[in-house]
């Protein structure tokens, strides 16, 4: 009888998220995929497949570059059995589904779990505390990292193409005073996880609030009439990489009134994928997991109707409540509700559904 190391259950079938899946698999662990109804299908096909046709082309993942037949991960609809089995819950599931997820795990939540979101957005190990303990589950450690930690392609039925994966990882823990308790129960598989000082530090410690709407809204006329396309880096022309900066910089200073230390847009590709340029257009052209990649299929895909609602909304209330001016990241919002026609400022993530009403300076550290 097999022996595992620690039971994974990873919630989600997107390419990062089997990706992922994979490497803990190829690890040793005991791993579970599950997925939201609206996957079943997803879920249905990985099942019947007679497993996982992995080509692994980073050195970095466990096992080095190499093309297995991945077989052994356990695939189940039911999100309650995934999450009863699981010692660590991934959730790789949209950040605005994390509602839905936990409510599909139907009272299998324990004390002892650890949920860890791949990303959380801003705040999202706060939302979900929060639902934990609405559902009767108190002292979840819940952590968020600042983006998904692999990169995967799909190139076929039941095959996936590993092509990146970060070199260093930032990680928020909710409350932030069990920040080590995380680091060491996950440093075994998760050597790259690099503590922030809180949550909210480790969601702004992403380039997605100008890397992912961005060139979406300047190039949504071609993406309306022709996505998907061959999106490489974006499609970041010098100019909107002007504005991608700008915005980057609104970020930062967002940051430094939480009292952190940020890294640039070009700092961040670098912690990330170890590139360099003179510049950030010339950084994010370097990107080799940015390459060959296709666009978004229309001007619905997650880097608006996602990103906006969980990392820009909540980034302008924060901004707002610390004094900061953030006129580039606001009108972003602004586009995006005319586009999708809809409030986002109302259905997203407010101060009120993070728990931080009344959030200032003063009592940033006590609250998280």
């Amino acid at each position: 009888m097999t022996t595992f190391t620690r039971t994974y259950s990873v919630i989600g079938t997107t390419e990062g998220a089997l990706a992922l899946a994979a490497e803990l698999k190829l690890a040793g662990n005991r791993v579970i995929v599950s997925d939201r109804e609206s996957r079943t299908d997803a879920i249905i096909n990985l099942a019947a497949a007679p497993g996982l046709d992995v080509d692994c082309q980073v050195e970095g993942v466990v096992g080095g570059i190499q093309r297995v037949l991945l077989t052994g991960l356990e695939v189940t609809e039911n999100l309650s059995f995934a999450a009863a089995e699981a010692d660590v819950i991934i959730l790789m599931t949209p950040q605005t589904a994390y509602e839905e997820t936990i409510n599909a795990f139907n009272g299998a939540l324990r004390a002892d779990h650890t949920i860890l979101l791949c990303p959380g957005g801003l705040g999202g190990a706060l939302v979900v505390e929060h639902l934990a303990a609405k559902y009767g589950v108190q002292g979840v450690l819940v952590a968020q990292t600042a983006s998904m930690p692999l990169g995967g392609r799909t190139t076929g039925p039941h095959e996936l193409r590993i092509v990146s994966k970060k070199h260093s990882l930032p990680v928020g823990v909710y409350p932030a005073r069990r920040t080590q308790e995380l680091i060491e129960r996950l440093k075994a598989d998760f050597p790259q996880l690099v503590p922030t000082a809180n949550a909210l530090e480790c969601g702004l410690a992403s380039a997605a609030p100008g890397l992912h709407p961005i060139p979406m809204i300047m190039n949504a006329a071609r993406i309306e009439a022709e996505g998907p396309y061959i999106y490489n880096a974006y499609e970041i022309t010098p100019t909107i990489a002007r504005v991608i900066h700008a915005v980057d910089e609104e970020r930062q200073a967002i940051v430094r009134a939480l009292g952190g230390k940020p890294l640039g847009i070009s700092e961040l590709l670098n912690e990330s994928y170890g590139v360099t340029g003179s510049d950030f257009y010339e950084v994010v052209q370097n990107v080799q997991a940015y390459r060959n990649v296709k666009s978004p299929p229309d001007l619905r895909y997650r880097y608006l109707s996602e990103d906006v609602p969980t990392q820009l909304v909540p980034a302008v209330a924060i901004a707002r409540a610390l004094g900061v001016e953030t006129p580039l990241l606001e009108a972003t919002v602004a586009f995006a509700n005319a586009m999708h026609d809809c409030n986002y400022w109302e259905i997203g993530w407010n101060l009120e559904k993070l728990g931080l009403p009344g959030l200032n300076a003063e009592t940033i550290s006590s609250v998280l």
